[in-house]
């Protein structure tokens, strides 16, 4: 490289740097102020939320008084009189709605489950989870904040626990005011000139007035980063979104508050100018190399004309020289000089080839012999060992023969050393390469040991993982009538070689039918052995307390808490069917609530609120009954029925297993109904692999004997 390149390249560096570190600098300025801009922003936004929720809050504790001093409401709340509950709650709802006080109404019980709701629903809940509930009431204390639903209903809720009557001591329950998010939401937009959205983490939207932005937006805003304000384009159009976190004080829902503004005018103003700066700094630039070179190509014009001789002795063109040096001056000398080198070019050469051809046969020969070697290795290895071979070759390699050309002043002088060298390389490059020979002929010995161990483990893990299976399996009743007046049939398919789902029907005496189905966390081998235990911990509790399933939940949940090394719990759903009379009572330990299809249609029964056994112990699980009518069938099936994702990532859900129990013809079999339902389930999920076990119970009730046609008539209701 010319030494005036060399300068002209350290002037055009030394500015590039000065250029970047002002680039940076700005870029850092810029990182800085926009985070000092988000952090304010969403400080501002956090603020002014708060004060819009803190006033519509407000509003609704004013009129707290409503349920406060309402006696009649507390009374029935305390006493459990459901139809005076719901008489005063719409009562009360109407009121609060027409004064603008709150557009919902809840009334929960002592213990935190829902007596009323203004709020209809298939699965009816209150937007103040019953653990929160039951925390205030037992503190005495209002509750006020967002809560939700199970339907996902977000609302500002205020709860306030109404005192027992003037006659009792103690807390009757709680009456919970709700005003929709939407005008908390529509207050936001209009203070702050943007649309305002609601959505849940997994980027679905709860509540906003904007579906169609979000639609477009989706893809574009990260709701994990918030406390941030993020530049979003979508649509050739530019949005500023600013994320705060929202979660449900009162509820269960991690949420996320959006506020998106349109700024595309004023991105584009940005750009123009950031545009016109960066043309201008490049115009500049330009000026400047342009006048650089012209300023060192006039400075060094005189040293050129000496570089260039100089230049072509080194190519070995001896015919190039200075003029008037034929004399004993220096540049005569010089001259000289460069004969004395091209003549010894000459003879270096000369031995450097004959050297090379020798080095290439050798190579050749132990090329040849080391190949045969390889061959003796697997196919991986066998390609290994060559392509390593030749990388060797490469690094003591020469590049081809120089011919017709002539030889430099440079290769003479690097030939002598290179002609020396070599052959001591190519040793170096044989033991080099045996050592690798034989360093992969060991290794793929020892490989194959490791592989045939590994492949008999696997065999012998298979095999008992298959017979654990055949053994699970077999725990399972067979299919068969119960009696003649109760049909029972269903299916379990276990996602993984071991299940923890399992479902169990045995008669507890002479008229009545003990049935389960239940749910253990987990998968595989452990959850299969938690399984076994629970049922029979259930057998044999069950027969000693037949009337009450409830006792026999906490008797079960009782010993696993004591016995649950691994922290494992199951879901659980017990009930005793009476033949004679069709009475069903039951205890649900935090399982999928069962469908009863009777002439009512296709219904799921009500939970007892029991919470999954295992986890606590000392819990009290509660009894609810109903009577089930002739021709009736009770559905029964875990969570990996209604949570069958399919290729798409959607839900099966309950409403498409309520859509397959109510289209179950009345007259067919049990085993024809657990097929159809599976069948539907396989269906909509379609290639997607199985992710959970899968469990499916028909109960059917054919109604009493003849010899029982002198039997009472059981009474419904709630125990």
């Amino acid at each position: 490289m010319l030494l005036r390149t060399r300068i002209s390249l350290l002037v055009i560096l030394a500015f590039a740097v000065i250029c970047i570190g002002l680039t940076l600098a700005s870029l850092k300025r810029e990182d800085l102020l926009r985070m000092q801009y988000s952090g304010a922003t969403s400080a501002d936004r956090s603020n002014l939320w708060r004060k819009i929720n803190g006033t519509l809050i407000l509003r609704m504790e004013d009129k707290a008084w409503f349920v406060a001093e309402d006696r009649a409401l507390r009374r029935a709340v305390f006493g459990g009189d459901q139809e005076t509950i719901q008489r005063l709650g719409e009562e009360i709802t109407t009121r609060l709605r027409e004064e603008g006080i709150a557009d919902r109404l809840d009334v929960l019980h002592a213990d935190g489950t829902l007596a009323f709701s203004s709020q209809p629903a298939v699965f009816q809940s209150s937007v103040i989870a019953p653990r929160r509930a039951r925390e205030a009431m037992e503190e005495r204390v209002r509750v006020r904040g967002v809560g939700n639903d199970q339907e996902r209903n977000v609302a500002l809720a205020l709860g306030i626990p109404l005192d027992a009557p003037p006659e009792a001591a103690g807390i009757a329950g709680m009456g919970v005011y709700a005003t929709s998010i939407d005008e908390a939401i529509l207050e936001m937009e209009q203070a702050t000139q943007s649309s305002v959205l609601i959505v849940n983490r997994r980027g679905r939207m709860l509540a906003g007035s904007s579906d169609v932005m979000w639609e477009s937006l989706d893809k574009h805003i990260d709701v994990n980063a918030v406390g941030t304000v993020q530049t979003v384009e979508s649509d050739n159009r530019v949005y500023s979104a600013v994320v705060l976190p929202q979660e449900a004080e009162l509820g269960t829902l991690v949420a996320r508050l959006i506020s998106v503004k349109d700024v595309t005018e004023v991105a584009r103003r940005q750009e123009q100018v950031s545009r016109i700066t960066v043309s201008a700094a490049l115009g500049f630039l330009i000026l400047v190399l342009i006048g650089l070179g012209y300023y060192m190509a006039r400075s060094f014009a005189p040293l050129t004309d000496g570089v260039g001789v100089l230049n072509a002795l080194s190519r070995g063109d001896l015919d190039a020289r200075i003029e008037g040096a034929g004399g004993q001056d220096e540049v005569g000398r010089i001259a000289g000089a460069v004969n004395v080198f091209r003549a010894n070019l000459v003879a270096f050469d000369r031995f450097r080839r004959s050297r090379e051809r020798q080095r290439r046969r050798q190579e050749r020969f132990i090329r040849r012999e080391m190949t045969q070697l390889a061959d003796t290795l697997d196919e991986g290895e066998r390609e290994a060992v060559i392509s390593e071979l030749g990388q060797l070759e490469n690094l003591v390699g020469e590049t081809p023969d120089k011919k017709d050309r002539g030889i430099s002043i440079a290769d003479a002088a690097d030939s002598a050393s290179t002609a020396l060298t070599r052959e001591s390389d190519s040793l170096a490059m044989t033991a080099l390469a045996f050592q690798k020979m034989s360093g992969r002929v060991q290794s793929q010995n020892q490989s194959l040991r490791e592989a045939l161990a590994a492949k008999n483990a696997f065999i012998a893990l298979q095999r008992e993982l298959d017979i654990a299976a055949r053994v699970q399996l077999s725990l399972l009743p067979d299919t068969m009538p119960l009696t003649e007046r109760a049909e029972m049939t269903g299916i379990m398919r276990p996602a993984k070689e071991v299940g923890g789902d399992f479902y169990d029907y045995f008669h507890l005496d002479q008229h009545r039918i003990g049935v389960v189905v239940a749910d253990v966390s987990g998968k595989g081998v452990p959850a299969g052995l938690f399984m076994v235990m629970t049922r029979t911990l259930l057998r044999a509790t069950a027969v000693h307390n037949v009337e009450t399933p409830g006792n026999v939940l906490s008797s079960v949940n009782d010993f696993l808490e004591q016995n649950n090394a691994e922290q494992l719990f199951v879901t659980l759903f017990y009930g005793v069917l009476d033949e004679r009379t069709g009475r069903f009572i039951y205890a649900n330990g935090g399982h999928n609530p069962p469908i009863l299809v009777d002439s009512n249609g296709a219904n799921p029964l009500d939970m007892t609120g029991g919470v999954a056994l295992g986890m606590f112990g000392g819990l009290d699980y509660a009894d609810a009954h109903f009577v089930m009518e002739p021709g009736a069938r009770l559905v029964l099936f875990s969570d990996g029925v209604t949570e069958a994702f399919n290729e798409s990532e959607e839900e099966f859900g309950d409403d498409r297993l309520l859509d397959a129990t109510r289209a179950l013809p009345s007259e067919q079999s049990p085993e024809q109904d657990v097929t159809d339902i599976v069948s539907a389930v396989d269906e909509f999920a379609g290639e997607a692999p199985q992710f959970d076990d899968i469990t499916c119970v028909v109960l059917i009730y054919k109604g009493e004997s003849p010899q029982d046609s002198e039997l009472p008539e059981a009474s419904d209701g709630r125990s």
